[in-house]
């Protein structure tokens, strides 16, 4: 895998978590606020959950559309936060070898390409084997999961294909009466087939309700009953949330928290249903003796059929479905009221804009950008920091827009050096191509930016050489890390061989072959019956070949201690290392502090003073 399709990776992964986690957030509030309400009705808690599912199915999709809300959070949180959309970019362009501008660019040219506090040095390193192995595990499971999905719409187009439509008068006035009174605007198609041994509704456009070969035998009270119960699923959608909730869990499926809303959305549709019935006047002790007979058909039935449809009876419900029909008083509202709908929504949406809109505060601590030349990298290539960044504005957070947008306050700047084809910038990708057209007009070195949406050039050779004395100290610095980069990247190479060595380890195995024939001989003689004094001659030769196998593990174990011992110290190593990296980081920052304030005092007095000349009147 390139480095750039590991970064690419890393993002996907790591975009999915923190969508899971935001979804998390949701879930507590919903749940909170149903138990702070004391809500009870079935049908509101059932279309609360069904918000809860729709606004984590559009959450990846929210948090990039909507503007970024800074909530002030601890600083080990700041420096997990997301990296803005530009600096993902630039890392990805730098590390397949490509420059900053779509165009072609002299070679042996370097850039120096911006990025944010956020962004750890490991994200822009190529990713290690355990990351490659979680996005294999992630995309395997999840391609299995959505197959099983697709595998289940098949059968049940299949199923429905292969079902009898049922057109008898006796089923269909009552489907007709039940689906005006539920506020259906057609009259379900109604099939039977003799596969399933429950009644079953399928489909989302147009759904059918499928019923066992032999619902002629029931009576008038259980076939109102049944009918009750599938109309309100089809009044209410269920298939489609069904569906819905499936493909969240393929999707989200290493999150708790998509199999437990798959399995309360399917209890709360069933119980909304159970209700329905009720509420349309069946008995409750005969709608739960019908219901446990569906339970004991679905039992005894010869194999468990595969379908994405909402089954009247499913295993392991029967005890706490009969426990509530038995326990309904008729006391809750059966019709969905579309005014508490509405409340529901309106205070529903500026919790899913803070669940996902919200991030961590970005304190401007000073930014770092990284040097990286256009040559196609080694294979785990030391990125260290060379030049820090100036932030867009005091106490204001990165953007999290794509790379055309830029900054979202509209400043950034570039030192252009002319002689040496090198750029140090802060801003978007649109930036850098920019000032490229532009070095084919302007000679020499100039410093491009822009104050409150306006460009500006600097032109003056001593205010630029002011410039680049600021981020001067940066340059030994990144020099420094480049260099411990190297010394982790050679210690991470003999870790990986000693490692190899650990998996490749052998030693010498005595030969057993007569020890081994011995005991067979020995087994054969004592046939079905043995005295206890036998069976204990047995157990000691069995022993004595145990302590001899076990010899010989305790010799590879004993070489594997000592490779062992070696990791160890070469991982000692390592940490000595990474806190020098921290350091020379902490050195990094202050030095990014003092030159964020020099650069934005600069570029104050070139405008105050005239040295910045606006874009259109410097050329």
């Amino acid at each position: 895998m390139t480095p750039a399709a590991q970064v690419s990776t890393s993002l996907f992964l790591a975009g999915l978590a923190i969508s899971a986690a935001r979804v998390c957030l949701l879930a507590g509030v919903a749940g909170f606020g149903l138990a702070c309400f004391r809500v009870k009705a079935t049908w509101a808690r059932l279309f609360t959950w069904t918000a809860v599912l729709y606004g984590a199915l559009a959450m990846p999709l929210l948090e990039r559309m909507l503007p970024p809300i800074p909530i002030p959070a601890p600083s080990f949180l700041q420096h997990q936060a997301r990296p803005s959309e530009p600096n993902e970019a630039a890392s990805l362009r730098s590390l397949s070898g490509n420059p900053v501008d779509s165009g072609s660019k002299p070679p042996k040219s370097e850039i120096l390409v911006a990025a944010s506090p956020g962004v750890s040095r490991s994200i822009l390193r190529p990713t290690m084997r355990a990351k490659v192995i979680a996005a294999g595990i992630y995309f395997l499971t999840a391609w299995f999961l959505l197959a099983r999905l697709v595998v289940g719409l098949t059968f049940a187009a299949r199923l429905r294909r292969t079902s009898q439509v049922i057109d008898e008068p006796r089923l269909t006035a009552r489907l007709r009466s039940r689906a005006q009174a539920w506020g259906v605007a057609f009259v379900p198609e109604t099939v039977e087939s003799e596969i399933i041994s429950v009644p079953v509704t399928m489909g989302v456009l147009s759904p059918t309700i499928l019923l066992p070969d032999n619902w002629r035998e029931w009576d008038d009270t259980k076939l109102d009953a049944v009918i009750a119960h599938e109309v309100a699923h089809i009044a209410r959608r269920d298939t489609l949330t069904q569906r819905l909730s499936l493909l969240h869990c393929a999707i989200f499926w290493f999150s708790p928290l998509a199999w437990w809303l798959n399995r309360h959305l399917a209890d709360l549709a069933e119980q909304a249903s159970d209700e329905a019935a009720l509420a349309c006047g069946a008995d409750r002790q005969d709608y739960a003796r019908t219901l446990l007979g569906f339970f004991a058909a679905l039992q005894g039935a010869p194999g468990r059929v595969w379908w994405q449809g909402v089954s009247m009876a499913n295993a392991g419900r029967a005890e706490q479905r009969v426990e509530r029909i038995l326990a309904w008083k008729g006391t809750v509202a059966m019709r969905f009221k579309k005014s508490i709908a509405v409340v529901v929504v309106t205070l529903a949406l500026p919790v899913v804009y803070v669940a996902a809109s919200a991030q961590p505060a970005i304190q401007n601590a000073g930014s770092k950008t990284v040097e990286v030349a256009p040559e196609p990298a080694p294979p785990v290539p030391p990125v260290p920091p060379s030049a820090p960044r100036v932030p867009r504005a005091p106490n204001r957070p990165s953007s999290r827009g794509s790379a055309s947008r830029g900054n979202d306050d509209g400043e950034g700047f570039v030192i252009v050096t002319g002689h040496g084809d090198s750029l140090t910038m802060s801003g978007s990708q649109e930036d850098g191509m920019r000032v490229q057209e532009l070095r084919e007009k302007i000679p020499g070195d100039f410093i491009w930016f822009r104050r409150q949406g306006k460009s500006y050039i600097i032109r003056d050779q001593a205010t630029v050489d002011r410039a680049k004395r600021f981020w001067a100290p940066q340059e030994g610095l990144g020099s420094k890390q480049e260099e411990l980069g190297r010394q982790q990247e050679a210690l991470g190479k003999q870790q990986e061989e000693l490692g190899a060595k650990m998996e490749q380890v052998q030693v010498k195995v005595p030969d057993l072959t007569k020890e081994m024939e011995k005991l067979q001989a020995e087994l054969k003689q004592l046939g079905s019956s043995a005295t206890m004094e036998q069976v204990g001659e047995l157990q000691s030769a069995i022993g004595d070949l145990q302590g001899k196998i076990g010899d010989i593990q305790s010799q590879a174990g004993d070489q594997q201690g000592k490779l062992g011992e070696q990791q160890g110290e070469l991982g000692e190593k390592q940490g000595k290392l990474g806190e020098q990296q921290g350091e020379l980081g902490r050195q990094q920052e202050e030095l990014a502090q003092e030159a964020t304030r020099q650069m934005n005092q600069l570029l104050d007095e070139a405008i105050a003073k005239g040295t910045a000349q606006p874009l259109n009147a410097a050329l």
